[in-house]
């Protein structure tokens, strides 16, 4: 009987796992499938154009923070600039800034009147209120870069002052 026993342990029967057909199955299924290969081409290509959309949005974003900076840097040029014109003497004219042109035109708006002095009397100057339109060009470039309008006060010198202390 020991005998017996030990031949049973020795020799098994063929089982499902050692068998040829499980063995060339096997060998079949070593690489992948084309469906596994169409399935991580789709979730690549997902995944590349979810990035490519994010990356176009990003490169807009910054074009667009660009052209608003430079449009903020062209309108404190122009607002600088404005301060120191005076519509009644000049009421028409151009300004180099560097490779930038500004063209300003003034209208006047209402009556010139004398200025008034302090604490009374009337001062030293002729005032008068004007809307001008100031442009900024870009180059050579025949639509402007920037279109603002101001009223500005214009003012000129008109002789001694009236009325005396605190006058001016």
């Amino acid at each position: 009987m020991h005998t017996l026993l030990c031949r049973r342990s020795t020799s098994s029967p063929p089982s499902a796992v050692n068998s040829p057909r499980r063995s060339a199955k096997r060998s079949r299924q070593a690489g992948f499938g084309l469906l596994e290969v169409l399935v991580s081409l789709v979730i690549f290509a997902s995944v590349g154009f979810t990035l490519l959309a994010w990356l176009q949005q990003s490169v807009d974003t910054v074009q667009r923070l660009r052209s608003f900076y430079q449009l903020q840097d062209a309108r404190k040029t122009v607002l600088e600039v404005a301060r120191t014109l005076n519509p009644m003497l000049q009421p028409k004219g151009e300004i180099r800034l560097g490779s930038r042109r500004l063209l300003w035109q003034a209208q006047p708006e209402g009556p010139e009147s004398a200025q008034a002095g302090y604490p009374t009397g009337v001062g030293r100057h002729r005032l008068r209120l004007y809307t001008t339109t100031l442009s900024l060009y870009e180059g050579q470039a025949v639509k402007p870069l920037l279109v603002e309008k101001l009223t500005l006060i214009g003012y000129r010198v008109d002789g001694t002052p009236f009325g005396g202390q605190g006058s001016g």
